[in-house]
């Protein structure tokens, strides 16, 4: 029977359906004859299909019996997971998803908080900011969300995870090095109160990533120190590397001969960011006689670096703030830039070293094994907490002492090697709906 029609169900069901799910079957069967029988009773003239109160009923819960995924970026406001998140959206609904429904938890402020979803109201939430609030929000609204579409799937794009039922399956992305660098040089330079509050948040994080079933992360190195750090095995980790932004393009400019030489520092000020050096790096610099031969490029605002900056009105003048940058706006930064500098102790996989790549633009970056390990030769690398080392590696590109052209052939190359955002993003998709049928598709 099932060949006459085409690979249907005798009820009408649909072949990718079935799956298994037999009360689905039988809820639509049930549906489908009660229109049938309230057809032959009312007549063929159509009226007879108008929904009753019981059609209603029975398409809540078939409805309800169609598995759900649920997307979560919750905990992505700021920085470059929220460029990541964009382009991620973006192609979540450019496919088809047969068989499910989709569903989106976005933040409740931020630039992801107003993007344009294309699902109904009913398949979003909006996750809050304050500590106590989310709290609450996880473990009462969210939970009857879940419970009442039916969502089988979790998917945490950046994060640690949502509180989930053991009927559920939680994927989830890790981006989170500060959880795995014990012994970074970022602890010793943050107050003791704030180390406290981070290492308690920490704890927290690694205790959520121990409940899910898939990790995500997106290089080797980060692999082995979750592994390490968080009692994860590492057959639970798999890594899954990035896709470049699709809102940058290379930049058109060549490389000047002539000053200013602008350096690019596209990042929050965060402590392990280590902006607060800078003040320092340009004294260094206007010292050995480069006044006015640079600039510093920076996104955030004028007064994250009031106070090293007071009373070095002259290291100030080269300092250029533009505030928080739009994630599709970007391209008018590296337009103006050079060199890309990050000089961060921690980082999973910088969107810097992408949008540099794919900008054409070189890299000056922290010495540090995730740097070294994603970058490669595409780099120039640097002591962040040597200021007299980051100088010096600044006048050697001020003065042409570095191959620029090397730099960017090698970025280029490395940039070929991670695919783009539509191949990540049909590996993704396989995975859930593996995950919905409970098998085991690879990463």
């Amino acid at each position: 029977m099932a060949a006459q029609c085409g690979g249907r169900h005798p009820g009408g069901v649909p072949a990718r359906w079935r799956g298994g799910n037999d009360r689905l079957d039988h809820r639509l069967r049930a549906y489908l004859w009660h229109a049938v029988l309230r057809t032959l009773s009312r007549g063929f003239d159509g009226r007879g299909l108008r929904p009753t109160s019981v059609d209603r009923t029975v398409m809540r819960r078939v409805t309800k019996a169609i598995p759900g995924i649920l997307f979560d970026f919750s905990g992505i406001r700021t920085g470059g997971g929220v460029q990541l998140a964009l382009n991620f959206l973006d192609s979540v609904f450019s496919r088809e998803w047969p068989g499910v429904r989709l569903f989106v938890l976005l933040p409740d402020s931020g630039e992801l908080a107003r993007y344009p979803l294309k699902i109904p109201a009913s398949h979003q939430l909006r996750c809050p900011s304050a500590l106590l609030h989310r709290a609450w929000f996880e473990r009462t609204t969210l939970q009857s969300f879940i419970r009442a579409n039916g969502i089988v799937v979790i998917k945490t794009l950046f994060g640690a995870g949502l509180p989930h039922g053991r009927d559920v399956t939680s994927v989830v992305g890790v981006a989170y090095p500060i959880i795995c660098y014990p012994e970074s040089p970022y602890w010793r330079y943050l107050p003791w109160r704030a180390a406290m509050r981070q290492r308690i948040k920490n704890a927290v994080r690694r205790r959520r990533l121990l409940a899910a079933d898939r990790v995500l992360v997106e290089t080797p190195v980060m692999q082995r120190r979750i592994s390490a750090h968080c009692g994860l095995a590492m057959a639970r980790v798999a890594v899954m590397p990035p896709a470049p932004s699709d809102y940058l393009r290379a930049s058109s400019r060549e490389y000047p001969v002539a000053a200013p030489l602008t350096f690019l520092f596209l990042s929050g000020a965060s402590p392990h960011k280590n902006l607060w050096r800078l003040p320092a790096v340009a004294n260094y610099l206007i010292a050995a006689g480069a006044t006015g031969c640079f600039r510093f490029l920076i996104s955030c605002e004028r007064g994250a670096l009031a106070r090293e900056l007071n009373e070095h009105a002259l290291a100030a003048a080269h300092f250029d703030f533009r505030g928080a940058v739009a994630s599709r706006d970007i391209q008018t930064l590296y337009d103006e830039a050079h060199v890309m500098v990050n000089l961060s102790d921690l980082e999973s996989f910088s969107n810097n070293y992408m949008e540099a790549w794919k900008a054409r633009v070189p890299l000056l970056v922290s010495d540090r094994d995730f740097a070294r390990g994603i970058c490669g030769e595409s780099a120039v690398y640097c002591e962040p907490h040597d200021v007299e080392q980051v100088a010096t590696r600044m006048l050697a590109f001020l003065r042409g002492e570095v191959d620029v052209h090397r730099l960017v052939s090698n970025g280029a190359a490395r940039l070929r090697q991670l695919g783009n955002q539509d191949r990540r993003m049909d590996h993704i998709r396989a995975l859930l709906l593996s995950c919905v049928a409970g098998g085991d598709a690879a990463c």
